[in-house]
């Protein structure tokens, strides 16, 4: 329980480095279409629209509020060229920036951010102190673990990078700025938030299911044995969760959404029956994905929707994290918006 009171800790603090708050940088920027012709070298019809008739972008994007905009002198200029195969220059020095902002975020916290954190970090170190249970009661049967890896491993790093640049060229191919725009941000947010995933397995050096006694232990092999591969959190859950934020920021409608949050539980629940992590494991994986593409969404999305909200958006915002440490369970609690 010591153990899982520490780990607890330290999430907490790992979690406001993924938290999407306040920094320096742009909040989604004004559109700029032009920019995204030349980054691409594709002729893209909105483009000539916009340069005839300012005025009827509105018409061919959605147009993001322009309030944090106003206060913000560091927004993107007309001319000036977005991330993009023939701008990679431009796509590190977004990355590095967005790196910065996502480590130094637990300079920022706020008390009121103690909302989410303090039921994420108890239900956590409650699932930590019964993940060998949970392994233990699942057992090895070799042929679900071959399964389960396999389906899994759709949602690795290469993988998940892969289907983002996917998505991207698809886009280009397609002549649509916003399709192009959700594969440049999964592939950033995978990159983001793995960075923080990688930190923590470093820092927390935990044992996977079918290693050492099967409890999951931390700490065990010392500074000189530890590896950037341990089980806590999973790199699997990250970047599969990282992808599916973004799908889902740019495409806010349920036919989006549902696939794509599925992709994501399914690669979590398949590490989790092939016995490579604990619950708390993926959890937290996914804790980090979430955090970190709703960060890079809120600081470099061009297209995507504005503050309106539909109805699915805000039933899944509504979804807070409860446990009972009487009966040792979790659970999640949601609000059902009846009306306007």
């Amino acid at each position: 329980m010591r153990q899982s009171s520490l780990i607890a800790g330290f999430l907490l603090f790992a979690c406001t480095a993924a938290y999407p708050q306040n920094s320096n940088l742009p909040s989604n920027p004004t559109p700029d279409l032009r920019s995204f012709s030349t980054a691409t070298e594709t002729p893209v019809e909105a483009a000539s629209l916009m340069a005839n008739n300012p005025a009827s972008i509105q018409n061919a994007t959605t147009t993001p509020d322009t309030s944090a905009q106003s206060t913000n002198s560091t927004s993107m200029s007309a001319d000036q060229p977005i991330c993009g195969f023939k701008h990679l220059g431009i796509c590190m020095a977004n990355l590095g920036e967005d790196e910065k902002g996502i480590f130094t975020s637990p300079l920022r916290i706020q008390p009121k951010d103690a909302y989410w954190l303090a039921p994420l970090g108890a239900s956590t170190g409650l699932a930590l102190a019964y993940d060998g249970d949970a392994s233990a009661t699942l057992g090895h049967d070799q042929g679900r673990i071959n399964t389960a890896s396999n389906i899994s491993n759709i949602g690795e790093f290469w993988a998940t990078g892969g289907e983002s640049a996917g998505i991207y060229f698809l886009g280009l191919y397609r002549k649509s700025p916003k399709l192009a725009e959700t594969g440049r941000l999964a592939a950033e947010s995978i990159l983001a938030s793995g960075s923080v995933t990688l930190v923590t397995k470093l820092a927390t050096d935990r044992q996977r299911p079918r290693e050492g006694n099967g409890q999951g232990d931390f700490w065990t092999n010392r500074p000189a044995g530890w590896t950037w591969d341990s089980s806590f959190p999973s790199g699997h859950a990250t970047a599969s969760m990282a992808l599916a934020r973004v799908v889902a920021g740019e495409y806010p409608h349920w036919y989006v959404m549902l696939p794509a949050y599925g992709f994501a539980e399914t690669v979590a629940i398949g590490r989790v029956l092939a016995l490579a992590h604990f619950p708390s494991d993926v959890i937290v994986g996914q804790t980090f994905g979430f955090l970190s593409a709703t960060y890079v969404l809120n600081h470099r999305s061009l297209y995507r929707p504005g503050a309106k909200k539909t109805l699915t958006s805000r039933i899944l915002g509504s979804v807070d994290p409860v446990m009972d440490a009487r009966t040792h369970t979790i659970g999640a609690s949601m609000e059902i918006p009846l009306g306007r």
